[in-house]
Parts: C-alpha cells; sequence; structure tokens
C-alpha cells in the first residue's frame, strides 16, 4: 500500500534547527569526529522530505471550446437555465477530484467479484447535494420532456446525475481515457487560468466636493504610467495588477483607492490627504496592496496572540505565501506592522 505524507514548511525548519544544535552539541564534546559529523548531516538532510510546489499537484482547467460547452447545455438543460446554475454545475465538478476518482473507479470492473455501476453512490450524493444548493433552480437542468408532476425524487436525481456523468467525461475530468485505460489520478483543479483581472481604482464614480459640482472623474495617468503592484486578496496573491486614479477636472480633486487628495484652499501647491476608512485596498508598501481581511486578520492576530509584527509576518509567509505559485517577496514586518496600524487608526 502505497502511503503519502505531508511536510510543511514550518515543521521542516523545526527539525533542521534542533539537528544543527544536536550535531553542533556532539562536536563541541567530541571534536576528534568532525568528518563524521559532516557526513552524518549530509546523510541525514537526503532523508528529509522536501516541499513541492502546488502547482504541480494540480490538473489544468477543462481546455474545451465554448462551442461544445454550450452546445452541451443547449442539448441536455432547460431552455431557462441561468448562467449562475450552469456556473455552479461547473465548478462543482471541477471542485471535486477526489469524488470522481472514486466514481470512475467503480464504473470499471477490475475483479470479477466487482459490479459496473454507471451510477455510483458517489455521484448520487454529490447530486444529492447540487440539488440542494440550487433549490427550485434544480428544474431547470432538465428539459421540458423530462419534467413531470409524476416524476419521483429519486428519478430527478438519477437524471440529473446522468446528466453530470456525462458533463464529466466531457471535461475529462476523468482519469481514465476514452478506451478505458487508467491515464492518472485526478488532481486538484487549477483556476489559474481562470483568475479574473483586477483593478485598483477609486471606490467614488464622481467628484465629491462639497464646492463643485458632482462631475465624473477622468482617469488620471496614462496607460504606460500606471504603476503595477502586488495585491493581497482573500490570502489570495495576485501580481501585475494596475493601480489607477480619478481626478475632477474642475476642481483637480484626486481620487486614489485609498485616499483623496484636494487643493488647500486660497492656496496652488499645498494638497491635504484624506484617508477613507470605506477603502476597500488599502496600501501597506510600495508596491504591495491588501484587503481589509489581511489588515484585520493581522490586527486579531497580535491582539488575540500577543504576537509580533516579525511573528505573524513569518506565519502568514510559511502558510500561505509558501503555497502559491508567485515570484512576488515575502510579506515583511514592517509592512504586516503598517497594516497593523492602518487597520487599528
Amino acid at each position: 500500500m502505497k502511503y503519502e505524507f505531508s511536510f510543511s514548511l514550518t515543521t521542516a525548519t523545526y527539525i533542521v534547527q534542533h539537528l544543527f544544535q544536536w550535531i553542533l552539541w556532539i562536536i563541541i564534546t567530541k571534536p576528534g569526529n568532525h568528518m563524521l559529523m559532516v557526513l552524518t548531516m549530509i546523510h541525514t538532510f537526503g532523508l528529509l522530505p522536501t516541499v513541492m510546489a502546488s502547482s504541480q499537484d494540480q490538473t489544468p482547467f477543462p481546455d474545451i471550446t465554448f462551442h461544445v460547452f454550450a452546445s452541451y447545455v443547449e442539448k441536455n438543460f432547460s431552455t431557462k437555465v441561468s448562467l449562475a446554475t450552469v456556473l455552479t454545475v461547473l465548478f462543482t465538478l471541477t471542485s471535486n477530484p477526489d469524488l470522481l476518482n472514486l466514481h470512475a473507479c467503480q464504473q470499471k470492473r477490475h475483479f470479477v467479484e466487482e459490479q459496473s455501476q454507471q451510477m455510483t453512490g458517489w455521484l448520487k450524493t454529490l447530486t444529492y447535494a447540487l440539488k440542494d444548493k440550487l433549490g427550485n433552480a434544480a428544474n431547470s437542468l432538465l428539459q421540458r420532456s423530462e419534467q413531470s408532476s409524476q416524476l419521483t425524487h429519486d428519478h430527478t436525481i438519477k437524471a440529473i446525475g446522468t446528466k453530470l456523468n456525462a458533463l464529466s467525461k466531457l471535461l475529462k475530468l476523468t482519469p481514465y481515457d476514452e478506451d478505458g485505460t487508467l491515464v492518472a489520478q485526478l488532481k486538484p483543479v487549477s483556476e489559474k487560468s481562470i483568475e479574473p483581472v483586477l483593478l485598483i481604482c477609486p471606490i467614488s464614480m464622481e467628484c465629491e466636493t462639497s464646492t463643485c459640482n458632482p462631475r465624473s472623474l477622468l482617469q488620471n495617468t496614462r496607460h504606460q504610467d500606471l504603476p503595477r503592484v502586488t495585491l493581497i486578496k482573500d490570502a489570495k496573491i495576485y501580481e501585475d495588477v494596475l493601480v489607477l486614479s480619478g481626478k475632477c477636472p474642475k476642481c483637480d480633486t484626486t481620487y486614489y483607492a485609498d485616499h483623496e487628495s484636494a487643493l488647500v484652499a486660497e492656496s496652488q501647491n499645498s494638497w491635504n490627504k484624506y484617508y477613507l476608512n470605506s477603502a476597500k485596498y488599502i496600501k501597506i508598501g510600495k508596491h504591495l496592496w491588501v484587503d481589509h481581511s489581511f489588515s484585520s486578520a493581522v490586527l486579531n492576530g497580535i491582539y488575540s496572540f500577543h504576537a509580533s509584527a516579525a511573528a505573524f509576518a513569518e506565519f502568514w509567509n510559511d502558510s500561505f505565501w509558501a503555497i502559491q505559485n508567485t515570484t512576488c517577496r515575502k510579506v515583511s514586518r514592517w509592512q504586516i506592522w503598517r497594516a497593523f496600524v492602518q487597520e487599528s487608526i
């Protein structure tokens, strides 16, 4: 039987630190065994499990044409099915690779005492959960000819489950190929290719200066001069996010995502900055912006656990930064401290 062990970066660091202490103690107490200790250290490091990048343990998002997907929806679902319902079905399948592995394996008969089942208990359970999630919208997954007042609950589950099974095969969310040969076990499906494009821009849609008309704001920066920053949103790191600012053409008030800059009365070169309590994102570094989920976590973590800024930075980097395929730098302790200060005031 094959066993797989997960090994966190924090645990590995803990072991390495104590291993060095142990080797140093032996070298000091027994100075004649230096070469033996070096060989022991090299051999022990070779036995330590390594940390694999999460992107290597993921399956690419289903790569089929929209025409094929739309044709399946048109042929199998109701004409009144909503976009939200279709996307719920799609992401339900891509978010449950382990269940699809179990379902596909039970469909294939490997031994004499096994039975091949097309509608397995695994898929039925998934269909039950999906139907509860959709509520009345679940009926839109059936065509008009399949909808009937005499249709029992079990028949509805079987009909929807059959469509889910066919859709999983269409999306190639199965460990078997078309010939029924086991190719590879399904891994978590990567959503990197369908991530949204995020922009950091002012939350005001018009000028809010009391002495100015509520004019629409003009973009204040040329495209080639737009800064590209890193954004942490919901513990996920987004790189190369554009930062936009707006400007009122009448009073010259500049609107940013986290503050507004207004000209002081009867002055030409003096400006006042007004930071916004309602800002969605705050700037905590030269090229780093975060949402309030991040800054609130910093505030609560430091208060609840009496953690220092350096300790929280190490915790966040080991827990979130290390598992994401990113090229940005780790969060520093002074950036954590800046997030704490801004969130607390």
